[in-house]
């Protein structure tokens, strides 16, 4: 192999730095945040001045706030199966599909994704004002499946242009139909790609106040909701409580996924 002159070296280097203070300049606001939470006085304050976790067992005797919480997982995890169950279909017709209108289709269907969640939550509040159907849990699941389908769509599509369309041939001339050579075949190949697409969607539906905000219902507020109006009465460290615990419940969330299937599986 070719020795690396001074200036490759130098690039390298360079790169390198730059990589590392992009990647610090995600990770510090994070970092803050959860050091903030620590903090045993009742007022934000950075660094903190010692370390207590009183904020956090306030939390668990809040009970607005568990239900909350509560609410935000539930409907975290309909938006997820519901966009598993539309967005795998719709994949697959994008990719292995052959019909008129596929390019448009594809665009409808990818369509929320270049849209601001709060355009779609004033949309969705609109809509459901025009047919006398109000604010609630339902419309907020159903907000967020629009809003996070081409999250599941396009992992989807990924995963199904790299797979070999000889298998499903093959499964055909063995004697299988179309729906069980999609069930026996395709769908166990899909299996990482769907684990990473569920993830990114609940992740995604819980976090979520743009679309939450005009959708929820005001007796049962998710948690984002809620942490939205606390923020605006309340200066103490709770609310860097409840933040580092959905940033240690996003990253749980991907620990498992690459503990499950490996991280050099989730991009083939």
């Amino acid at each position: 192999m070719k020795a690396m002159t001074w200036s490759d070296r130098l690039w390298t280097a360079l790169f390198v730095l730059l990589a590392g203070f992009a990647l610090l300049l995600l990770v510090a606001p994070s970092l803050v945040v959860i050091a903030i939470s620590f903090e045993p006085r009742a007022y934000i304050s950075f660094p903190p001045s010692g370390f207590s976790l009183k904020w956090y067992q306030s939390l668990l005797q809040n009970r607005q706030l568990t239900d909350s919480i509560w609410v935000s997982l539930t409907i975290s995890v309909y938006v997820a199966l519901i966009g598993l169950v539309l967005g795998v279909p719709a994949a697959f017709a994008a990719v292995r599909g052959s019909f008129p209108g596929k390019a448009s289709l594809n665009a409808f269907l990818l369509s929320p994704q270049m849209m601001p969640g709060m355009v779609i939550g004033i949309a969705s509040l609109f809509f459901g004002a025009y047919f006398a159907f109000r604010a609630s849990n339902a419309m907020l699941v159903a907000a967020l499946s629009v809003f996070c389908l081409p999250f599941v769509i396009r992992i989807t599509m990924a995963r199904l242009a790299g797979l070999d369309p000889r298998l499903d041939e093959a499964s055909a001339n063995l004697g299988a139909g179309k729906l069980e050579t999609f069930a026996r075949v395709t769908l166990p190949q899909l299996g990482p790609a769907l684990l990473a697409a569920g993830a990114f969607t609940f992740i995604e539906a819980f976090d979520n106040v743009t679309v939450a905000l005009f959708t929820s219902d005001v007796r049962g507020r998710p948690l984002p909701v809620e942490l939205y109006y606390l923020v605006q009465n309340d200066s103490t460290p709770a609310i860097a409580a409840i933040s580092a615990i959905e940033i240690g419940l996003s990253f749980l969330v991907m620990l498992v996924v690459a503990r499950t299937v490996g991280l050099e599986r989730l991009g083939r």
